[in-house]
């Protein structure tokens, strides 16, 4: 990074089937939902082997969508409930473009879309 250039942060929230990429405007620097993602629903029969299969599959197409939104931003917060979080931080933990990133990772039940902007521009408020 030049040292001219502002550092960006991004907030992610994020269950088993969906993700929300938090971060400032360009215009009037203001936080707010820049992205949202889903997973595709794959209720297909056949075993549980090749169910389980299917899902892993998804939950890599998923989280590799989600990281290439987030290759622009320095700092990046992971929150949401269960477990999705930690899942994602151990996947970008693998990709070494998030090496010099710095990522933190927190648990939140539902919130609603205020309430998870809040959640970010007050967990990146002190920072340039």
């Amino acid at each position: 990074m030049k040292n001219n250039d502002k550092k960006h942060f991004a907030g992610v929230w994020l269950d088993n089937n969906n993700a929300m990429v938090i971060a400032k405007n360009t215009d009037d620097d203001e936080y707010s939902i820049q992205d949202k993602i889903k997973t595709k629903e794959n209720h297909g029969g056949g075993s549980e082997h090749s169910i389980n299969n299917a899902r892993q599959s998804e939950n890599l197409k998923f989280f590799k969508s989600l990281s290439g939104l987030l290759m622009k931003y320095d700092e990046i917060l992971l929150f949401g409930p269960g477990k999705s979080q930690e899942q994602f931080h151990n996947h970008l933990g693998d990709d070494s473009q998030f090496n010099n990133k710095k990522i933190s990772i927190e648990t939140a039940d539902q919130l609603t879309d205020p309430q998870m902007i809040a959640k970010v521009r007050d967990h990146f408020k002190n920072r340039q």
